[in-house]
């Protein structure tokens, strides 16, 4: 009797004992998988390109001149056609008292100084421009007589602003689209002082102008190389804005963490942008990017 209640006994302990053990795994806390924020991502491959300041501009002839007649006196003869071609020291138009004071200077009786005031000889070769005095028209002291252009090279005008001034100089290889044709040109002056409003510095590009093909007034696309650059061709959609307002990039580091890097655009089309500050290989989050921070861990 004494050992059947000593074995009934034991197998309650024996029980009570895988109780206990039952409660308490399953009085365990589960550890709970981290839940990570899922984004798409792009792996983005940079490429070489120019870095190039790009400006449109207006094309202008390397010289204008107007001839003014230092005496009154009035039109004899236009000896030339307006827009026709004209060299240096040719008779452009004749006033009336040419003939007198060139004989007097082929036999002495007047200087030089004094007979140019009325031969008004063409000082370069360039072009006639319309709107000259012609035959009998009075003309007074101080007054043009005709004026004079050269095409055989442009001057074309531009400003850099002061952040890349100290990427230019006068050996900068320089291109230019007229009219849709691409020529080489050369910085021909940089200026030395800025525009205290724009803080602006002028530089002007000089082109030959070969058979004066292209004319005054075009308009015009420069293009300075500043040097090469690794870019990468982006959506605008996937910008993003650092703390302190800077653009930039959210990407993906080695760590599957999130890095915020900042941007500088070189070129910004309707379509895509090229930009730099980036490594030449990146995993670019394009999808997700405005619901995360930098240094959150992520999934991708």
């Amino acid at each position: 009797m004494h050992q059947s209640k000593l074995h009934i006994l034991i197998i309650f302990i024996f029980i009570f004992l895988q109780q206990s053990l039952v409660a308490s795994e399953w009085g365990k806390p589960k550890e709970t998988e981290k839940k990570l924020f899922n984004v798409q991502v792009i792996e983005s491959f940079a490429t070489v390109i120019a870095d190039s300041i790009d400006f449109s501009s207006t094309t202008e002839a390397s010289r204008r001149i107007e001839i003014k007649s230092e005496v009154m006196t009035t039109v004899d003869q236009v000896m030339i056609k307006a827009g026709t071609l004209v060299k240096k020291g040719q008779h452009i138009i004749k006033l009336d008292d040419f003939d007198t004071n060139k004989e007097l200077f082929d036999i002495d009786l007047l200087s030089k100084n004094e007979f140019n005031k009325v031969a008004l000889f063409a000082p370069f070769n360039g072009i006639l421009l319309d709107g000259h005095k012609i035959g009998g028209e009075l003309v007074m002291p101080g007054e043009k007589v005709y004026e004079l252009i050269d095409l055989s090279s442009l001057k074309i005008f531009g400003y850099i602003n002061e952040n890349e001034i100290l990427s230019i100089s006068l050996d900068n290889e320089v291109k230019i689209s007229i009219l849709g044709e691409e020529i080489v040109g050369k910085i021909d002056y940089i200026s030395p002082i800025s525009d205290p409003n724009t803080k602006t510095f002028e530089i002007v590009v000089k082109v030959d102008n070969k058979n004066y093909r292209y004319k005054d007034g075009l308009s015009s696309m420069i293009s300075i190389k500043k040097g090469e650059v690794l870019a990468h061709k982006i959506s605008p959609s996937i910008l993003a804005l650092g703390n302190d307002g800077a653009l930039g990039l959210k990407v993906i580091n080695d760590e599957n963490k999130v890095l915020f890097k900042e941007i500088q655009v070189i070129e910004d089309t309707s379509e895509y942008m090229l930009v730099t500050g980036l490594n030449e290989k990146e995993q670019i989050i394009i999808v997700g990017q405005q619901y995360v921070s930098n240094g959150e861990e992520v999934s991708f």
